[in-house]
């Protein structure tokens, strides 16, 4: 199921396009400034709908500093559909522009072509908020700083991502870490090479962001914020 958000600062449009969004099964939520869009989990949506000209500035700005940590979906909605408009608005960042007024059916199909190439993408690469995993050059990049991963954190945070926002056991993650390699290990190891991972990727051990306990069972990865 797809998380959108829509920032809108038209009220009327905005609760269209959010009663639309739902109508489709999509799990929508929507603010109307960029202000209230910074005070948003970003990080668990799945692409932004954005009017590029909100009454606490231009979109266009904002999607430029978001773009550096960033490659969430993001398709424009505005009324300036000139051709110098539009240009900017790529040059920004967007993925794809719309013009006001515009049907709801014609930005679904804008949206669902959005979805699927992103869809393609994340195959091969994995984007969340300050993160990037490219799973072909097994690198992970925080802020566009390359983090050093020994093998074993390599399959660490692959079986995480692959797996995200879902608990995985003790017993799974040392079968699939270490146990498919004849390797006996056992919870204290684990627990170690996670430690290990936390602090490379900056994670809070006391109160981790992404890679959190789950008592009594294992660890998750979660790319929602929960806190």
């Amino acid at each position: 199921m797809y998380r959108i958000l829509i920032v809108e600062d038209d009220d009327a449009l905005r609760n269209g396009i959010v009663y639309a969004l739902t109508r489709e099964g999509y799990v929508a939520e929507a603010t109307d400034s960029l202000k209230g869009l910074s005070m948003l989990p970003l990080s668990s949506m799945d692409a932004l709908l954005l009017d590029v000209t909100l009454s606490d500035g231009d979109s266009r700005e904002y999607l430029k500093e978001l773009r550096k940590s960033s490659n969430i979906p993001v398709i424009f909605l505005t009324a300036h559909n000139t051709e110098i408009d539009m240009i900017k608005g790529f040059d920004a960042g967007a993925d794809d522009y719309v013009t006001k007024p515009f049907s709801i059916p014609l930005l679904m199909r804008r949206l669902k072509a959005v979805l699927n190439r992103s869809h393609l993408e994340s195959e091969s690469r994995y984007y969340t908020g300050e993160f990037i995993y490219d799973f072909q050059e097994k690198m992970l990049i925080k802020n566009g700083t390359a983090i050093p991963l020994s093998k074993t954190e390599v399959k660490l945070i692959e079986l995480f991502i692959k797996n995200r926002n879902q608990v995985l056991t003790w017993e799974v993650l040392l079968e699939r870490i270490w146990d498919i390699d004849g390797n006996f290990v056992d919870k204290n190891t684990l627990s170690v090479n996670i430690a290990r991972l936390r602090e490379k990727i900056g994670d809070d051990r006391k109160q981790p962001r992404w890679i959190k306990n789950v008592f009594g069972i294992g660890y998750k990865w979660s790319d929602r914020d929960e806190r």
